[in-house]
């Protein structure tokens, strides 16, 4: 026995489709008066979605064309400091600092104003420019060393002992310093200046023995000769003070 199919009728299909149209007017009214309520803050939320967008395509293009300008300049400013014109490599890099702040060679030139400054004798303004390196760019692991080993010298040529050695000690405790070496022979130099032998000659002996192969360590060995030959046992009716010979009384 065949077994018939049943036809839905033609009505019954009509109310299907009906209902159907229903539901999707339904979902279609609902979303229209979703968006209705939110269009403002999502026509908002896209523009500054835009905005984000273009800006930072922006910063980019303006970052890229400062960080060429400033290197075109950084290395013009540096010729004239090898050439020791330091009043034209001062300018120069000055004009950096001032207009490319943002680049990458704003650091390098803080670092060779104060080193232009030293070259022209204002040690004053030297020191000043160091400092302000030094509360701008504590992060500068590259630079960070070289500008305080700069400080000490400067504090050196000023005869502010005491200052030069805290500069070279600053070197000493950085992590991971390239130039530990140095700063350990600039500061026995600074006690050695001041007439403190004992602490020269102790730094200049831990040079040579932490620092064996480094260069410095072998102009140490020369210095350390003489600071022990002028400590040696004086004659007597003669002391030694602050590494000079004066005489004694009673």
């Amino acid at each position: 026995m065949k077994i018939k199919k049943r036809i839905p009728k033609k009505k019954e299909a009509a109310n299907e489709t009906e209902d159907l149209q229903v539901i999707l007017q339904n979902i279609q009214s609902k979303s229209t008066g979703a968006f209705d309520k939110y269009r403002v803050p999502l026509i908002v939320i896209i523009v500054l979605i835009g905005i984000l967008i273009i800006g930072a395509g922006s910063y980019r293009l303006l970052s890229s064309h400062w960080n060429k300008a400033a290197s075109v300049l950084e290395y013009k400013a540096y010729n004239y400091f090898l050439e020791g014109n330091y009043s034209k490599a001062l300018s120069s890099f000055q004009e950096i600092a001032d207009n490319y702040s943002g680049s990458k060679s704003a650091p390098v030139a803080l670092y060779y104003i104060g080193n232009s400054f030293s070259g022209l004798g204002q040690y004053d303004d030297a020191v000043r420019t160091y400092n302000e390196f030094i509360n701008k760019y504590s992060d500068h692991q590259t630079i960070l060393p070289l500008v305080y080993l700069n400080l000490g010298s400067v504090y050196m040529n000023k005869k502010d002992y005491n200052s030069a050695v805290s500069a070279f000690k600053n070197v000493l405790s950085l992590k991971d310093s390239l130039v530990s070496d140095r700063a350990v022979y600039e500061m026995a130099k600074a006690y050695e200046a001041s007439g403190d032998s004992v602490n020269a000659i102790e730094r200049y002996e831990y040079l040579t023995k932490t620092y064996p192969a480094s260069s410095w360590s072998q102009e140490a060995k020369s210095r350390l000769s003489k600071v022990k030959g002028d400590s040696t046992i004086l004659p007597v009716g003669q002391v030694q003070d602050g590494g000079k010979q004066v005489k004694g009384g009673k």
